[in-house]
């Protein structure tokens, strides 16, 4: 008996045509645009609050997405530093990962939406920003069509530049590996959680060589009711690949500080990728962390660290401290 969900035919028909395609061009949408039909479609987002209850948060709360394939739990460790501060950390896991709702539609604008949501559920008029890869876009998204919602703004080695070329060929690798550990455990007589992702480590060998990288997906892998799953919604995040491989148009701009923070190894944030930076976020400051990749904030968490609380602090207003 199968036991792993399998994603749709049209999901796997979908893969190979996806990765050929050129990122899709959204219609502009400006700040003034008309929000109360998207917050309607917004899906109700798991997240995890971080408070220091000695000291009381007397900082503008810190809301953190993480990338494609993550979760809130990736920023645990980050986020109780975080809080040490002064601030309460509002972790998210975004919809279709994590314990977040799967929802076949996801785009950017969506996805801001569902944080805008978030926010009113808390009571988070004004928040700082922070998203690593995927969840950087889509917390670009929410501050440049909501800036009054935003106090800073922090990125996570990525660029407000749609560059599929070269983000989706490692992503479809990635993907196929999934969609073959899918079909392989469908047969399977393994019966333990263990077994499983001891079997799925055996064929992301075949298409990732770094032992950290392949840990990072297989967290994904869930025993559920005696069945094998993903917690992602593998299906939509194929079907979404040009989409998230790009960047929406804008028009606008956030004019608050901005922090670009990427990895000395990774090709996410290019000098060439600077000019948009700065007509974006003209007030942006980019850094580069030394000894880091793509994942700076876990290969490099001290100086991460140490580079975000310092733009926090040079941008912190005291509100009334709340316990």
């Amino acid at each position: 008996m199968c036991k792993l969900g399998v994603c749709s035919k049209m999901s796997r028909n979908l893969l190979s045509r996806t990765l050929r395609l050129s990122c899709i061009q959204r219609p502009l949408r400006t700040n003034s645009t008309s929000t109360s039909s998207h917050i309607n479609s917004a899906v109700k987002l798991n997240h995890h609050i971080y408070k220091n209850v000695e000291k009381g948060t007397n900082q503008t709360s810190v809301m953190v997405m993480h990338g494609l394939m993550g979760s809130s739990n990736n920023w645990r460790s980050l986020s109780k530093a975080l809080c040490k501060t002064g601030r309460k950390v509002i972790a998210v896991d975004a919809r279709n990962h994590g314990a977040s709702p799967h929802n076949e539609h996801m785009s950017y604008f969506l996805m801001s939406d569902d944080v805008l949501r978030l926010m009113d559920e808390l009571g988070e008029e004004r928040v700082t920003l922070m998203g690593h890869s995927m969840g950087g876009k889509v917390l670009m998204t929410l501050a440049l069509t909501h800036p009054d919602r935003v106090k800073n703004l922090v990125v996570v080695d990525v660029s407000p530049r749609p560059r599929p070329a070269s983000v989706t060929p490692t992503t479809s690798a990635y993907l196929q590996s999934m969609l073959k550990i899918t079909s392989s455990l469908c047969d399977t007589t393994l019966t333990s959680l263990s077994q499983a992702k001891q079997h799925a480590d055996k064929i992301l060998q075949e298409t990732e060589q770094d032992v950290s990288i392949r840990q990072f997906l297989i967290t994904n892998l869930e025993h559920i009711n005696g069945r094998f799953r993903w917690k992602v919604n593998l299906d939509a995040i194929i079907n979404s690949m040009p989409e998230l491989g790009g960047f929406p148009e804008f028009s606008q701009q956030f004019t608050r500080p901005t922090l670009f923070v990427g990895g000395q190894n990774s090709n996410y944030i290019l000098s060439s990728d600077i000019p948009r930076i700065q007509e974006l976020f003209p007030k942006a400051v980019v850094k580069h962390i030394d000894n880091a990749g793509h994942w700076v904030h876990a290969e490099n968490p001290h100086e991460f660290l140490k580079v975000v609380k310092t733009f926090l602090l040079e941008n912190d207003e005291e509100r009334p401290c709340k316990g």
